[in-house]
């Protein structure tokens, strides 16, 4: 939903999920594509205040640019961060230190919650290692005879994550303006698709069912 054609329609979403991509070390187009990301930041404020968490993510972008990075945050803010990396891998908000709990002066309990039912399924933790949540989103047919990709390296990471942020076609997809638009059948590229991608080829439903067997020559007849 939004106000106009262009702007989303909390100013704040798009600056959240920006931030949030150092913080779980996927691009803003997976962040987007769980479908969490408005709920997430709902959550945050909820469990955080608005205040702090916009007191959080200035502190967080100013971090970035120096050379300390996360080692300059306080340990209150070291612990939103750890917070809001846990509900973006697991879709659930986790128990704060009860330090942390104190100093936000919050009156909501300090206990772990599940944002929802569906964020269960599009926790981050399982694209990972390339695996399915249990009893949801199965992986496709005949997945189970490949071998996973193996995981990638901190480096490698990094540089999928600087790739992807000068990727014109990413930059495309994050803009406000895309938010209203209808996406195309195929406008995507294959590589930009969440999830992996060797059950993305070929429907279960599109396998050819097996070719019966060639019928048998009939018997001569015995003189």
């Amino acid at each position: 939903m939004t106000t106009d054609d262009t702007i989303p329609a909390d100013p704040e979403l798009r600056r959240f999920v920006e931030l949030s991509m150092p913080l779980t070390g996927f691009a803003t187009y997976d962040l987007y594509g769980t479908g969490m990301a408005q709920l997430y930041l709902d959550t945050a404020r909820r469990q955080l205040g608005a205040g702090h968490l916009t007191a959080f993510l200035d502190v967080w972008q100013q971090a970035l640019g120096t050379p300390g990075g996360p080692q300059s945050l306080s340990p209150l803010d070291r612990e939103i961060a750890r917070a809001l990396t846990y509900l973006w891998y697991t879709g659930g908000w986790p128990r704060l230190a009860p330090a942390a709990h104190a100093a936000l002066r919050r009156e909501v309990p300090n206990t772990e919650t599940v944002a929802s039912p569906g964020s269960y399924p599009e926790g981050l933790v399982w694209r990972s290692f390339a695996g399915h949540p249990s009893g949801a989103k199965p992986p496709g047919f005949g997945t189970w005879a490949l071998k996973p990709p193996d995981l990638p390296t901190e480096q490698e990471i990094r540089e999928e994550l600087q790739a992807a942020a000068e990727d014109p076609s990413v930059q495309t997809a994050c803009a406000p303006a895309a938010y209203p638009a209808q996406v195309t059948s195929g406008s995507v590229p294959a590589h930009l698709l969440p999830g992996p991608r060797a059950f993305r080829a070929l429907a279960p439903s599109a396998v050819p069912a097996a070719a019966p067997p060639p019928d048998a020559e009939p018997e001569e007849a015995s003189e």
